[in-house]
């Protein structure tokens, strides 16, 4: 589908892998060029050369990484039209009382204050130029907090009043900001060593697959599968294209209908 995105210049926090890395190659697939941030962004140049594709070396948690990130793309292509805050972490916990004072931290210093630092390096340049778009990973977590991810759900419901203050103050200069959340997507996250499929394997007794078919019973998945990171990118090229221009404050929930409230 054309959005109307050829050579609008997207700014991507979390692009090496992933929900992020995804979404990158699905604004390249667009004609968009693409700022990839990441700890570790070899992912991001393979989907082109230095005409397309930027991929920056960096860690949100640094106070500085926001203003590093966009100084590079504003250097490389110009401008920055579209922010998508996507890096994050989530660390699957026992419960809340193992979770230290280090460790919450360590969440929030990337999952909320990750997310304000790039979008305040940000939109000077983005209302300079007179518009742009924000778009942000929060999560089903932020509205239905996981047990297991405690300091995660918390940073996430910041991350829906993170973006409708963006929203009320912002829409009216010309820069919407929204949220896409996602919902029981299979990423790294999930299939990395001791993550959450592992964490369900061993509770379940059985094997990944088996795992995972027993998930999807007990949360009564409407779907009936797990997501996949393109059905995030799809949202998120939406609500960055031209299409959306009515949409800010707002989240759109990809989470295959698991969520049973209004």
């Amino acid at each position: 589908m054309d959005y109307g995105l050829t050579d609008r210049v997207v700014l991507i926090t979390g692009a090496g892998a992933g929900i992020g890395l995804e979404t990158a190659t699905a604004f390249v697939g667009e004609g968009a060029r693409i700022v990839g941030a990441d700890l570790d962004p070899a992912a991001v140049e393979r989907l082109g050369d230095g005409s397309r594709v930027l991929p920056v070396t960096a860690d949100l948690r640094d106070p500085e990484a926001g203003c590093r990130i966009v100084a590079a793309a504003l250097e490389h292509f110009g401008q920055v039209d579209v922010l998508f805050n996507n890096a994050g972490v989530a660390s699957v916990r026992p419960g809340f009382l193992d979770v230290d004072e280090a460790a919450w931290e360590q969440t929030l210093q990337l999952n909320l204050l990750g997310y304000v630092r790039a979008a305040r390096a940000v939109l000077p340049p983005m209302l300079e130029r007179g518009g742009g778009v924000l778009v942000h990973t929060a999560s089903e977590a932020g509205r239905m907090p996981n047990p297991r991810l405690p300091d995660y759900s918390v940073s996430k419901a910041a991350v829906l009043m993170l973006s409708k203050a963006l929203a009320l103050e912002f829409t009216p200069r010309g820069v919407r900001s929204n949220v896409v959340s996602p919902a029981h997507t299979r990423t790294p996250l999930w299939d990395k060593p001791g993550g959450f499929l592992d964490r369900l394997a061993a509770d379940y007794g059985t094997d990944r697959d088996g795992a995972i078919e027993r998930y999807l019973a007990d949360i009564d998945m409407p779907a009936g599968r797990l997501g996949r990171p393109q059905d995030t990118a799809h949202a998120v090229l939406f609500l960055a294209s031209d299409r959306a221009d009515f949409i800010t404050g707002a989240e759109i929930a990809v989470n295959g209908g698991v969520t049973p409230f209004v």
